[in-house]
């Protein structure tokens, strides 16, 4: 009985041990971190943007849209074509597209606590490192598929060097 009653309380001690570890792995969401404006200004923000690529795109000729549908080049080709290929007016397009938006970057990072700048670090922090152990186990993979086709080709190799040894010795006269 007594027993029992340890091996329950161990188990739920694990548990709430457990709960408390995942508890400190989720990311806040963007509600519980910035304020109603905040939100809205990463609105404006998006919105903004969005009008931006789609006046640009409406300014692109018919030759600069090939340019960009042309499956030959690669991506930095595409772009570096393009690039070439702008008229002034769409250069200053681009140019005032970049700085409205650094505008709004500015102003809206004013607008952060230095509490909000911390919580921004650290989740900008956390994501980097998920990335770089994303990055290491797929690196890990491409080791084990290659440990894999090492095996293999040592049982081929074993499985050869088997046959061979049960094929008739024409010397020994079997």
């Amino acid at each position: 009985m007594r027993k029992n009653t340890y091996l329950i309380f161990l188990f739920i001690i694990t548990f709430f041990n457990t709960l408390l570890v995942l508890a400190q792995d989720v990311l806040p969401t963007n509600e519980k971190i910035y304020t109603p404006n905040q939100i809205e200004m990463i609105k404006d923000q998006r919105d903004m943007v969005k009008k931006n690529r789609e006046t640009f795109r409406n300014s692109l000729s018919k030759e600069q849209r090939s340019m960009l549908k042309n499956s030959k080049l690669s991506i930095k080709e595409r772009q570096l074509a393009l690039m070439k290929s702008l008229t002034e007016n769409q250069k200053e397009v681009l140019k005032g597209n970049r700085e409205s938006v650094r505008k709004i970057k500015e102003s809206f990072s004013k607008s952060l606590t230095n509490e909000q700048k911390m919580v921004l670090k650290r989740r900008k922090d956390d994501l980097k490192g998920k990335r770089e152990k994303l990055k290491d186990y797929k690196a890990g993979s491409n080791e084990r598929r290659d440990k894999l086709k090492q095996k293999q080709e040592n049982f081929k190799d074993r499985f050869k060097k088997q046959k061979n040894n049960l094929l008739p010795n024409p010397k020994l006269g079997s």
